[in-house]
């Protein structure tokens, strides 16, 4: 046995010997390939599903879900609506996120409408996740830490279909860790039957007489419409 191993070895180092430079190159290259194949397939398999802070489809009991970054569509079979947001910052509307940049060309994020919020990335951050039950719309007004730090001012929330209804926003329910939720009603829901889509909903330091004049100089906030 020990002489058929001996003998297996030379013809092994006879074989290596007799390999030209092309062979072990070509040989070398298949093998980068075949890990550089095989760290790809791990990485692919370790790839996180995306998950929002603020699940959409997890607050509506899968009768909605996020369309994009702005709206969201609502369909439980009676009422079926697309919901769009709109933010306004120092009386200037906008949609998803406000950018400004330096005269270096750096960039910071003032305002931000997501369901992906981050306490911690120093960004003011809100969303808003209406659902109807019973023909009532829970309305979920999310904002996060830095959203609560930008303004100053007591933030409100204001809604109904002429934003007749006004109360301060609560704080002391948190969603997640620097993520709040305050949850209002809204009874007026034949609106939305009928194809109407006005949920007029507003986070921020609007005040009602703001809201019902329509006067926006000054405002900051998100709206769901």
């Amino acid at each position: 046995m020990a002489t058929e191993i001996k003998l297996i070895i030379m013809d092994t180092k006879k074989y290596i010997q007799n390999m030209n430079k092309k062979h072990i190159i070509i040989g070398l290259i298949i093998v980068i390939l075949i890990i550089m194949g095989l760290s790809f397939h791990t990485n692919d398999n370790n790839t996180e599903t995306y998950n929002p802070s603020i699940n959409v489809s997890e607050v509506t009991d899968g009768d909605g879900y996020e369309d994009n970054a702005a709206s969201m569509q609502y369909n439980d079979g009676l009422y079926k609506v697309k919901f769009e947001h709109m933010g306004i910052l120092k009386g200037h509307m906008f949609l998803n996120e406000v950018i400004f940049q330096t005269e270096e060309n750096e960039t910071f994020v003032l305002l931000r409408i997501t369901p992906n919020m981050d306490s911690k990335n120093e960004i003011p951050e809100a969303y808003i996740v209406p659902t109807i039950k019973d023909d009532i719309m829970e309305i979920n007004v999310f904002v996060d830490e830095d959203f609560r730090n930008m303004l100053a001012n007591p933030i409100n929330i204001i809604w109904g279909s002429t934003y007749q209804n006004f109360k301060q926003y609560d704080f002391s329910n948190e969603y997640k860790p620097g993520i709040y939720v305050d949850t209002v009603y809204d009874n007026d829901t034949e609106r939305f039957r009928i194809g109407g889509n006005d949920a007029n909903i507003f986070v921020g330091d609007a005040t009602l007489e703001d809201a019902q004049s329509q006067n926006m100089e000054g405002i900051t906030g998100v709206f769901l419409k």
